[in-house]
């Protein structure tokens, strides 16, 4: 039988054996040791990559502490370890924090698409994580299927006892007395059997052997014979370099990037380490900056308070000679001809006593760039998840005020209702840059 995934959260722990302790998952020796492995292997110089941090913790002992990576990784042994970003839920929401990530990965700005994301697996919560990103490349795949998989012209050498194409005259001359009614040909025929669908028919195989969802399994067998005349991927390396990118292969974008993902063990972000079969990560400051920039940029086209809002915003440099750009999560362009510029930070404070001095040094640094001609003040927001410790929205008493025009405010935008803090943010804005 397989082994349930162990579902953690942000800077919960990992331990080899169970502590009995609130915020720790016991994931038993063997997989906390590839764990271990895993997360030495992805140090940076002295600094451990953010996604899990070794500690011994009073009372605990040798642990892993997640930090703000969430997403599911699968281990050699079979073990699956489930990452959740830690999401308050305001009062009254119907939502929980597992759809709530679900409908934040659907702004997420990757290769690969999270428009057919399985809500109903996340919400009841009864779907692994694993298998939810396997039902959307099945989706993907039966989304092909239905269009009709790409062909592509194929050089085949053959016999015939017709001409067609050209005659190989090399092979022709080697021939037998026995061999003379056939005449040896090189023609082009349009099959199927192209990188492209040599790597989904390989990716259909692995996920119909390694997922351990009935009907993930049930939907790969299905579709395998849509890639019956496709040949074996003998060499996925080799594949990847022989797919073509234009505009025959658009339906295969979303599906190749899959398929590096799974035949790979490549991530959304690079990770190192033999001990992880595929590691499916997101960083959460990268979610949360391109759930709310998008937003709040489909929300700006209906309204004429706010002209243009620009995500990753260009254009401005901390020193002459173009050295060391500034850009700004969002910058935000006004019906009153101001800037206001948004920087996302996916972080827990409580106040403004909880601001980190780096932050503020950096907010300070895009207040004097982006500043309009003849402006006496710059605007810029910092944006934090709220929760419970907090008030949603613009919060009065964490505004800081330069002595040369820079002024800094804090905004608690509420995930789990997105679009009533959208609204708010945009008032904000306009009442800022008025």
């Amino acid at each position: 039988m397989s082994k349930a995934p162990v579902v953690v959260r942000e800077y919960e722990y990992l331990v080899p054996e169970d502590k009995g302790r609130a915020g720790c998952h016991c994931v038993g020796a063997e997989s906390f040791a590839m764990l271990r492995e895993f997360s030495l292997a992805n140090r940076e110089g002295d600094s451990p990559l953010e996604l899990m941090r070794l500690c011994s913790p009073r009372g605990i002992g040798e642990a892993i502490q997640l930090q703000n990576y969430v997403g599911v990784v699968e281990l050699r042994n079979g073990m699956q370890v489930e990452m959740l970003p830690k999401i308050d839920i305001a009062g009254g929401s119907h939502f929980t924090d597992r759809e709530i990530f679900a409908r934040m990965l659907e702004e997420l700005g990757t290769d690969v698409t999270f428009r057919s994301f399985d809500r109903t697996g996340l919400t009841t919560g009864n779907t692994p994580l694993f298998e939810v990103f396997v039902s959307m490349f099945m989706e993907e795949v039966a989304s092909l299927v239905r269009h009709g998989i790409r062909s592509s012209y194929v050089t085949v050498e053959s016999e015939e006892s017709f001409i067609r194409g050209k005659i190989d005259f090399s092979r022709e001359f080697r021939k037998g007395a026995a061999r003379a009614h056939v005449t040896n040909l090189i023609h082009d025929e349009l099959l199927p059997d192209r990188p492209e669908n040599r790597l989904v028919k390989a990716t259909l195989i692995y996920l119909r052997r390694s997922s351990r969802d009935n009907h993930n399994v049930r939907r790969a067998t299905r579709l395998l014979p849509a890639f019956e005349e496709v040949g074996r991927c003998a060499n996925v390396d080799a594949d990847l370099a022989r797919c073509v990118v234009d505009r025959t292969t658009r339906a295969y974008d979303t599906l190749i990037a899959w398929c590096r993902v799974f035949l790979r063990g490549e991530s959304f972000s690079m990770f190192k380490g033999e001990s992880v079969a595929t590691a499916l990560l997101f960083p959460m400051e990268r979610v949360f900056e391109d759930f709310v920039g998008r937003l709040l940029k489909r929300k700006a086209v209906c309204d004429a308070r706010v002209n243009r809002v620009e995500l990753q915003a260009r254009g401005q440099w901390l020193f002459e000679g173009r050295r060391v750009a500034l850009r700004p999560d969002i910058l935000c362009s006004c019906a009153s001809g101001r800037n206001v510029v948004l920087d996302t930070k996916w972080k827990r404070v409580a106040g403004p006593r909880d601001l980190s001095v780096v932050d503020m040094h950096q907010m300070y640094a895009y207040g004097q760039r982006y500043r309009a001609e003849g402006e006496e003040c710059q605007h810029v927001v910092l944006l934090y998840p709220w929760h419970k410790g907090v008030s949603a929205g613009l919060m009065p008493r964490g505004r800081h005020v330069s002595a040369d025009g820079v002024q800094v405010d804090m905004f608690f935008f509420d995930l789990s209702d997105a679009t009533k803090s959208a609204e708010e943010l945009l008032s904000t804005i306009e009442s800022l840059a008025g």
